[in-house]
């Protein structure tokens, strides 16, 4: 058993890919023993069993992911729990629904027993062969989603202000801000692999802050992690086992400059092009065999 004091993170996948980097540098790893929960991958009753009081009695530090609203049961298990006299240090989620305008709802993803397609795309659903009763050509097949698409795309200066608001929201919340940086980066920078799944560069962001903020690290090993970390993620993707490709007129409309119309889409063991993408995502084609 450990005698290290745990360094516990606390958010969605983000957080928990921070908790990934986290254990991998150094001198976090001599001084913490790291422990993640993750409320969307438990249950309530995980609170009885994994997370009973006994796993939060070693607990020195906290990184918590914040979340505006009302507090989820989650959340406040999580604050009822937590030791007294540990350091809690917050930070946001990264949400930038605005690259991704088409994400609303498909049926399919509820009724679908083995694994799927989980980043929605309205268009794309409107046009499944189930929906339609028909199943054309491929040509034929992405020309409409490109008629539809383009007929039915939202103000997305619109949107970009309402990911806006809700991200500076969440910062007022939080000990480290960071939609400014989102903000000014976004399009030149590819930030984002999915509405919610990050590149390296903002991890590269984040890790430093929580590093600097996290009280049981001695300067030096605040400074060693820091530069592990830098190190690490240089050549770092990501959370890129699932990337939605980018809708050229998106592209062209909010003037992303990273863009690439030839680009391949990492999804799994496969690369695919937007056209690839959007044609199997329409006839929900097995993806994992």
């Amino acid at each position: 058993m450990s005698t290290k004091p745990s360094l516990l993170v606390f958010g969605n996948c983000q957080a928990e890919h921070l908790a990934q980097i986290a254990r991998q540098l150094p001198a976090v790893a001599a001084r913490f023993q790291i422990k993640v929960i993750a409320p969307h991958t438990i249950v309530e009753t995980d609170w009885d069993t994994r997370f009973d009081p006994a796993f939060f009695a070693d607990v020195r530090v906290v990184w918590n992911q914040i979340e505006s609203g009302e507090a989820t049961f989650h959340r406040r298990m999580l604050n009822d729990r937590l030791p007294s006299g540990c350091q809690i240090v917050t930070f946001p989620p990264l949400v930038l629904l605005c690259v991704w305008p088409f994400s609303g709802s498909d049926p399919r993803i509820a009724e679908a027993k083995d694994y799927v397609y989980p980043w929605p795309d309205s268009i794309a659903a409107s046009l499944a062969p189930s929906v339609t009763g028909e199943n054309p050509p491929d040509d034929v097949l992405f020309a409409e989603y490109m008629r539809l698409s383009t007929a039915r795309m939202p103000d997305l200066d619109r949107r970009l202000r309402l990911d806006a608001m809700r991200a500076r929201a969440a910062d007022a919340l939080a000990d480290i801000k960071i939609w400014d940086w989102v903000e000014t980066r976004f399009r030149t920078e590819k930030l984002f692999h999915t509405s919610t799944h990050l590149t390296a560069l903002p991890f590269a962001y984040l890790m430093p802050r929580l590093l600097a903020l996290t009280g049981d690290l001695a300067p030096h090993q605040v400074a060693a992690a820091q530069r592990d970390a830098a190190f690490l993620l240089r050549g770092h993707h990501g959370q890129d086992i699932e990337t939605v490709p980018v809708h050229p007129l998106v592209a062209e409309r909010l003037g992303l400059t990273w863009f690439d119309p030839d680009a391949r889409y990492n999804w799994r063991a496969h690369a695919w092009t937007f056209r690839e993408y959007i044609l199997k995502y329409i006839r929900w084609e097995p993806f994992m065999h």
